[in-house]
């Protein structure tokens, strides 16, 4: 890995790809501006630059020592594979740009929108509840994962 990086153990924090703590490079392994680590097959590492205290990309080390650069996503299934479906619901809702907390939408007259419905949204299906509906607007939010299994469609 590029030396003016730091490597750190990949967790998770809130559900999201967080910076553990961190490796040290092996002494007088710099080479080539690259740092070398002796880590276990297997463990996952996030990368965070000198001055980030987020992760900018994450590595998993192979069974031979080297490492492959994978996605935070695939990263964070690898630190906790009981909650990737959670997370891919997750990732599902925000890729449409909702949140769980309702927003108002203005539509035109006559929308069809009704309160307790869920909706397809932005290419997605199931992903929008509508909370509240009126002449000309209406409210929506992501409709949560747990929502998603009593549908279903997670």
């Amino acid at each position: 890995m590029p030396a003016w990086e730091q490597a750190y153990e990949a967790v998770l924090a809130k559900d999201c790809l967080a910076l553990g703590a961190r490796f040290c490079p092996v002494e007088g392994a710099h080479e080539d501006g690259r740092a070398r680590y002796e880590l276990a097959p297997g463990t996952v590492v996030a990368v965070a630059s000198a001055r980030s205290s987020s992760p900018s990309r994450a590595y998993v080390v192979e069974a031979d020592g080297t490492v492959a650069e994978i996605s935070t996503a695939a990263a964070e299934d690898l630190v906790d594979p009981a909650g990737a479906n959670r997370r891919a619901w997750r990732r599902r809702c925000s890729r449409v740009g909702l949140t769980e907390a309702p927003c108002r939408f203005a539509v035109p007259a006559g929308h069809g929108y009704e309160a307790e419905t869920v909706y397809g949204w932005a290419g997605e299906e199931h992903v929008a509840a509508c909370v509240r509906a009126t002449a000309r607007c209406a409210w929506f939010r992501a409709v949560t994962y747990e929502e998603a299994l009593e549908l279903g469609v997670a």
